[in-house]
């Protein structure tokens, strides 16, 4: 995986396999703020029902699908404490 400063990793296939086959139902997109020439955005994992949000998606979605895309100018981050909970 692919390390970000403050504990972060890209999202990546493992991550969100692991998610589905721990019942993770729904993902939350936070944007981030960071340094340099690009967007970052948190994604958090949700195994209930969030409230309405036009940044929370099922995580069979086509959207969380696309995110495994690499874009040079947008990174798909995770915070460490989202991987440990899946251990």
């Amino acid at each position: 995986m692919h390390e970000i400063k403050y504990r972060y990793v890209e999202f990546n296939e493992q991550i969100l396999q692991d998610w589905i086959e721990n019942g993770v139902k729904y993902v939350k997109m936070l944007e981030v703020e960071v340094r340099g020439p690009y967007e970052a955005f948190e994604l958090v994992p949700n195994s209930e029902m969030p409230e309405t949000g036009d940044m929370i998606h099922s995580i069979h979605s086509e959207e969380i699908a696309d995110l495994l895309i690499r874009m040079e100018k947008i990174k798909f981050l995770v915070h460490e404490v989202y991987l440990e909970e899946m251990e």
